[in-house]
């Protein structure tokens, strides 16, 4: 059984930084009762923040820290399970969510996400919308079952009848359903590629078993070809080799190309000077021919002077251009040498690209060659290969039948898993179980029904539809009655959940709260007939009531909590 046993905030909603604190299993009933505004209900969602993480209300969670002081929002909850005490503390500003067990702390490595499932799953037994149809019924931010959908409704019945189990194992069927029929489209391609090795091995077989005497002498004729042509390029590549020696023997008595080069522009060189001196001297004769004084000191030029000077200058410019037909004689021989020898060059780049390009040939021919000499030999070695080829349809047959066998295996394993996904589907092995309590959950409701005086025959069907009959047989669903009768109906499911989750032993918790139920719909009579339901609880129920209602119901109950709101705070005052 899950025994809540204490729970206290702090910094949370309006509630300041004092601890406000309620015990959930001191007495059987106890009253919660203020003003509006002044913190009431604040227990609803400190009850759902602390276990589930999130508010009852619907309230974003980072306004559920205390507006004001705006930091260390706490909620604390004790309780017990089979033994086992735990306590569970959550905060805002900073987060903080641990969980305890007879006092130490549970591995806080996994998610926060993972956390959370873990408390769920394998402390609570139970998720926010279980708890929400078992253990509260607020008038505010809650959805009774009949208003819940179809999938929501059997979300909460399986949670009851601790049937989640198939769910979980339609999942796990489901996953090995589709990895077996990868398996099985996996079998038939592999099946199918040794099949088609099995066809081409029996050919090759075939193949080998013909006179192949004829295709030896072949491949024999090619290989005397290719010897010859073999024998005719290496005699091209000698004669190719020794040209291009002799060339470079010839290039090697010649000067180096470089120093030809030099040498030419060194020829050049000097011709520009010479030249440079011949204008000279052509330039001077022309000025004592054309003038008759110094153009710098404007004294006359004695003719004797002039024609000596002229004389002397007519002599070099002879000399100089003997010199000039010389060197252009020297030059056009140099040009001749260098043409000469870039020619032998070419030529010699000519001959390596021949050669390399024979032996490329080369290379080729005797690749064919050895090739084709493997095939003679295979075909020498016919015996050994047709051994080889019936080992290899032996082992390629038995590869085959092993595959024809995980093929029946996986076919067999296919039609298993189909029928559990089958079975544990909504409308399979769960819905036979929830038949059998449909008549349990409808005795209970209508029972309940009775007692709070509202006469009408309820039916509810595995499907989860209703229908409701009254006592002239007029037929009736959930949205046609008065909120008053919706209320009883809500109330009597309430007390139906909680009797089938203890016949269960799923979800069995002492805790029991009411949110403003009395202050609304209810009449009179209904409110006494619904106090008379909770006084006649005997199994350890704590019920807690949240109500306006003061005065008329303060003499019902064992105790009394009230919310007032002081300089803006609420807290609880005795």
């Amino acid at each position: 059984m899950l025994t809540f046993k204490k729970i206290r905030w702090k910094n949370f909603l309006s509630t300041g930084d004092v601890w406000s604190e309620i015990e959930l299993n001191a007495v059987k009933s106890s009253l919660i009762v203020g003003a509006n505004g002044h913190g009431k209900s604040t227990i609803l969602d400190a009850l759902t923040f602390s276990l589930f993480g999130k508010p009852f209300r619907k309230i974003n969670k980072p306004d559920l820290c205390n507006s004001v002081n705006n930091s260390d929002c706490v909620v604390e909850i004790d309780f017990e399970v089979y033994s086992k005490t735990y306590k569970i503390i959550r905060g805002l500003k900073p987060n903080r969510f641990e969980i305890y067990c007879n006092g130490l702390l549970l591995n806080q490595d996994a998610a926060s996400k993972d956390y959370q499932n873990y408390l769920e799953r394998h402390v609570l037994k139970m998720n926010i919308k279980s708890f929400t149809q078992i253990v509260i019924l607020g008038s505010a931010s809650f959805t009774p079952f009949m208003q819940l959908t179809p999938a929501d409704r059997r979300i909460i019945i399986e949670d009851l009848l601790d049937i989640q189990i198939f769910s979980t194992m339609l999942v796990l069927a489901k996953q090995k359903l589709q990895q077996n029929k990868e398996n099985i489209e996996k079998n038939k391609f592999e099946l199918k590629s040794s099949k088609d090795k099995l066809v081409f091995l029996e050919k090759t077989l075939k193949g080998l078993y013909k006179n192949n005497e004829d295709k030896s002498d072949e491949i024999k004729n090619q290989i005397n070809d290719y010897e010859d042509k073999i024998e005719s390029i290496k005699n091209d590549i000698s004669l190719l080799e020794k040209e291009k020696d002799d060339l470079i023997e010839q290039k090697n008595n010649i000067q180096s190309m470089t120093k030809m080069r030099e040498k030419y522009q060194s020829f050049l060189s000097v011709k520009s000077k010479i030249e440079h001196n011949k204008k000279r001297f052509e330039k001077e004769n022309t000025f004592f021919k054309n003038n008759d004084e110094c153009s710098t000191c404007k004294q006359s030029i004695d003719d004797t002077f002039k024609n000596k000077i002229m004389t002397d200058n007519n002599k070099k410019i002879d000399e100089i251009d003997d010199g000039i037909i010389l060197l252009d004689k020297q030059i056009d021989d140099l040009i001749q040498d260098i043409n000469n020898v870039e020619a032998i060059m070419k030529k010699e780049h000519d001959l390596c690209h021949k050669i390399k390009s024979n032996k490329s040939t080369l290379n080729n021919y005797e690749e064919i060659m050895n090739s084709l000499n493997d095939s003679l030999t295979k075909f020498n070695q016919n015996d050994k290969l047709i051994t080889d080829n019936k080992i290899e349809i032996e082992d390629t047959e038995n590869v085959i039948t092993n595959l024809e066998n995980i093929r029946k295996n996986l076919n067999d394993d296919k039609s298993f898993l189909e029928t559990s996904v089958l079975l544990l589907k909504d409308g399979g092995i769960k819905t036979k179980i929830i038949k059998q309590y449909i008549p349990i959950m409808n005795k209970y409701v209508n029972a309940y029904l009775n007692k709070m005086g509202f006469f009408v025959k309820f039916e509810i069907d595995e499907n989860f539809d209703e229908k409701i009959k009254s006592r002239y047989l007029d037929e009736f669903s959930y949205n046609n009655f008065s909120e008053g009768e919706k209320t009883r109906i809500d109330l009597a499911l309430l007390f139906t959940w909680r009797n089938i989750s203890k016949m269960k032993n799923s979800i069995n918790t002492n805790l029991l709260i009411l949110d403003e139920i009395l202050d609304g719909s209810l009449d009179a009579n209904g409110t006494d007939e619904f106090l008379k339901i909770i006084k006649s609880l005997t199994d350890g129920t704590n019920t807690f009531i949240i109500s306006h209602k003061q005065d008329q119901l303060l003499d019902k109950f064992d105790k009394t909590y009230k919310f007032e709101k002081i300089r803006n705070f609420s807290r609880i005052v005795q």
